[in-house]
């Protein structure tokens, strides 16, 4: 998917990215004429097995947004199929399309179907996927885990959320399995539109030359894995949209510059200013720091990008610092020990993933400020959570693995800030390797040892000594 706050960051600010080096065709070249290519502009409704390349499948977990699977059978999305595009924009999308596979170096191997959907249809498309694909027991789940990390209240209504930032804020849709997506709009096909056109073009490109299906498996991945591989993927759309808007910006009407500045963006940028920020940035980052990241990459032109998708980033700290990612810098492997029989009867395990350097970086910052967030979570080196609940009480475990000692030092002295933060005091023991926080109906414990920190989130000071005790047997 697109967001319009992206498309408006890279007009304003990103087009210092755009890069014209290694184009592997003459830019100057002139388009095939629009009747030389079928392109269909209605298509049978996506199968309830698509998936879109806006997020993976939804899980237990706070990091990634649940996909939005298309019904088998949707009046909404045959009623947009249906229409059929004006000449002016049908030959206008196919000089994008050719202008698009000739500086992104990317040929299309067979017709990508693309049509338009109103906003009003969009909303209603997004209910019905969100009522067969997310249920209110994964709602539930996640929500659970979030509130173990502190980023959300326990009685967050999350799907109300996500409802209002997918209806304000996506301009396109991709759908991988049927080579199909859909702009967000009526057919004026204004700037915004063309430029969601072009990103959006470009996943059609990605998923026949890489397989975005499989490319991106939350199954089989963790989900920072699935986060840098979304990276990857819509910072190479980004990228691409900018040099497509660099060619043509010498050509930008009033009318274009005016649909920058409409009712609809005021309205999108309430409801992702309303989300909470585990939410409104991680739905930004595959953007903005895929963005900057696939920018470094193309420096060796588009070729190397596409070497990319060969050797994919490992984890988001590869996306924030690129030289980690040429250097082949892995994040290490951190297993967890089952609790269920530690914890005792009525215990359950919600879920275990891990983290990863960007949201360890926010869950830091919720109670400290930005610059000691980030420094602290930079020497992140691998990470796995595990959240269990009985009825209303949760325990939460969360083994970092640090590049140094100094780095690990940094990761304890940013908790503690955030601790004191929270609980409004100082810790109230503290050894050579631990602190511990000690509150009427929550105690944490956060010890370390080699390079390794482990915090315990439990009901009261018993539960947490015995996990800990656990973790470090």
């Amino acid at each position: 998917m697109k967001f319009r706050f992206i498309a408006l960051f890279i007009l304003l600010l990103g087009l210092a990215a755009c890069s014209t080096q290694d184009r592997q065709s003459d830019p100057t070249a002139a388009p095939p004429a629009a009747s030389s290519t079928v392109r269909p502009s209605a298509t049978q409704p996506p199968t309830a097995t698509s998936v879109l390349t806006a997020t993976p499948a939804p899980t237990a977990s706070p990091t990634i947004l649940p996909t939005l699977r298309a019904p088998e059978v949707s009046p909404t999305v045959q009623e947009a199929e249906a229409r059929s595009l004006p000449v002016a924009v049908e030959r206008k999308m196919i000089e994008i399309e050719w202008e698009v596979e000739q500086f992104r170096g990317l040929d299309a191997t067979t017709g990508i179907t693309r049509t338009f959907m109103t906003r009003e249809e969009l909303k209603e498309y997004l209910v019905d996927e969100f009522d067969a694909d997310y249920p209110p027991e994964e709602v539930a789940a996640d929500v659970r885990v979030l509130a173990a990390f502190d980023f959300v209240p326990p009685d967050f209504d999350l799907r109300q959320v996500l409802l209002d930032l997918y209806a304000t804020q996506v301009l396109g849709m991709y759908d991988d399995e049927r080579d199909t997506f859909f702009i967000v709009g009526d057919d004026d096909f204004d700037l915004m539109d063309r430029m969601t056109f072009a990103h959006e073009y470009v996943h059609g490109l990605q998923d026949q030359h890489f397989q975005l299906d499989t490319f991106i498996d939350d199954d089989t991945m963790s989900d920072d894995q699935v986060l840098a591989r979304m990276a990857l993927v819509e910072g190479d759309a980004s990228l691409a949209m900018s040099e497509y808007l660099m060619r043509h910006i010498g050509e930008l009407t009033d009318d274009d510059l005016a649909a920058l500045d409409g009712e609809e963006v005021a309205g999108s940028d309430k409801a992702l200013a309303a989300a909470p920020p585990i939410i409104r940035e991680t739905m930004l980052f595959p953007y903005i720091a895929g963005l900057d990241f696939v920018a470094a990459i193309q420096a060796g032109g588009w070729d190397a990008v596409d070497a990319a998708y060969l050797a994919p980033p490992a984890s988001t700290e590869q996306i924030l610092h690129p030289e980690k990612y040429v250097a082949g810098d892995e994040p290490e492997a951190v297993s967890l020990p089952p609790l269920t029989g530690t914890l005792g009867a009525g215990w359950s395990l919600v879920d275990s993933d891990s983290l990863g350097e960007f949201q360890t970086q926010l869950y830091l910052a919720g109670w400290v400020d930005d610059d000691t967030a980030t420094t602290a979570a930079a020497g992140w080196d691998g990470d796995r959570y595990a959240v269990y609940a009985q009825e209303d009480e949760d325990v939460l475990l969360f083994v970092t693995a640090w590049d140094s000692d100094e780095d690990l030092q940094e990761f304890v002295a940013a908790y503690d800030l955030y601790a004191e933060g929270k609980y409004r005091a100082a810790a109230t023991r503290e050894t050579g390797d631990a602190l511990w926080w000690e509150m009427a109906s929550e105690t944490t414990v956060l010890a370390w040892a080699g390079n390794r920190a482990v915090l315990v989130v439990a009901p009261d000071a018993e539960t947490a000594e015995r996990v800990l005790v656990e973790v470090r047997s």
